[in-house]
């Protein structure tokens, strides 16, 4: 696992500890935003403009790999910031993931004669409309003979102005804009499977926002088959944003790369060490099993490290949670919000000074 830090002034104090699914979760959206904001406009090689720069002190910012300068060029860097991102990444235009998978579809394809025949009929228009009467008037008098001529087409130019994929039921085809946000991703990310295994070329999907289009159950597929994306292709990294502080995907292989951003910030740690530290300080014997605390997780999570109260009625045990794990994290500026049902050990443990 690799080290990220930042020499963006505001975001000296992060350290995002990389890996092939990470996530930024928690209420400082401000700090998020910047996060998101250097780390996009980084790896997309986004040109600063005079008056960023000047906000910047004119020196570009960097990202650091384990101290080293992280190139800009390292990944192929898909951005999904919103619908209309999804959907410029699903038309056949040089750069996206699907034009690349046309793309090596027509290679393999032999279309020489089928090319050649679209070519002799273009040219049949060409002579055609030559041949009408407005171009002979037109020429009339003139010192330079003006003509018709119609492009020629190759492979190529075909699939780039005139190849799309459509989605069809009962032998229509809609726009891609009438298909729900589940199906769009589940497409893209199959695409790019495709890609990767065709290409070492290492690619990064960012997206901010993923929870705009979809519900909490659809978001959990999507972010499981991003996972297993990562098990299948070891160059294949993303990074998400959610833009709901309640939405958080839970995996003990990435649970590390958790990155929470509230009042301070900190990624989480394998989850049998930090299971481990909650059992040994929990208050009574009513410990979590290991895996109803991993689901806890998904509800607790976005909210630590921070003095705001919960935006959501939470139960005692997830309060309890919270409390145990910021206390680990040497974060003690925590105000539970009160709770319906608990016992005189678990309430004196969250209310007592």
């Amino acid at each position: 696992m690799n080290l990220w830090t930042f020499s963006h002034p505001k975001l000296a104090q992060i350290e995002m500890n990389f890996g092939q699914l990470m996530q930024v979760v928690g209420d400082n959206s401000e700090l998020k935003q910047q996060l998101w904001q250097n780390l996009s406009w980084f790896l997309s090689k986004h040109k600063y403009t005079e008056a960023e720069l000047s906000i910047l002190q004119y020196k570009e910012p960097e990202i650091f790999e384990d101290g080293q300068s992280l190139s800009r060029n390292k990944f192929q860097t898909l951005i999904i910031e919103s619908v209309t991102d999804i959907h410029d990444l699903l038309n056949v235009k040089k750069g996206t993931p699907i034009f690349e998978m046309m793309n090596r579809i027509i290679q393999n394809l032999d279309i020489t004669k089928n090319i050649e025949a679209i070519n002799y009929q273009l040219d049949e228009i060409a002579r055609k409309m030559n041949a009408d009467g407005a171009l002979e008037q037109i020429n009339s008098g003139q010192n330079i003979e003006w003509g018709i001529l119609v492009e020629e087409i190759n492979a190529l130019n075909l699939l780039q102005k005139n190849v799309s994929m459509l989605p069809e039921f009962q032998d229509l085809s809609y726009a891609i804009e009438y298909i729900d946000g589940y199906s769009k991703y589940l497409l893209l990310l199959e695409i790019l499977n495709i890609n990767l295994e065709n290409s070492a070329q290492p690619i990064l999907l960012m997206i901010k926002n993923i929870d705009d289009t979809l519900h909490y159950d659809e978001y959990e597929k999507i972010m499981r088959q991003i996972e297993i994306l990562t098990e299948r292709h070891p160059h294949f990294f993303s990074i998400i944003f959610p833009s709901q502080i309640g939405y958080v995907y839970v995996s003990e292989r990435y649970i590390e790369n958790i990155l929470v951003a509230g009042r301070e910030v900190h990624a989480l740690v394998e989850s049998e060490v930090l299971y481990e530290r909650v059992c040994n300080n929990y208050p009574d014997m009513s410990v979590p099993s290991y895996v109803d605390f991993m689901n806890y997780l998904k509800t607790v999570a976005p909210y630590l490290f921070t003095n705001k109260k919960q935006s959501i009625q939470m139960s005692l045990r997830e309060l309890v949670l919270i409390k145990i794990i910021n206390e680990l994290f040497c974060y003690y500026d925590f105000e539970a919000g009160m709770i319906d049902t608990y016992t005189q050990l678990e309430y004196e443990f969250l209310y007592s000074e």
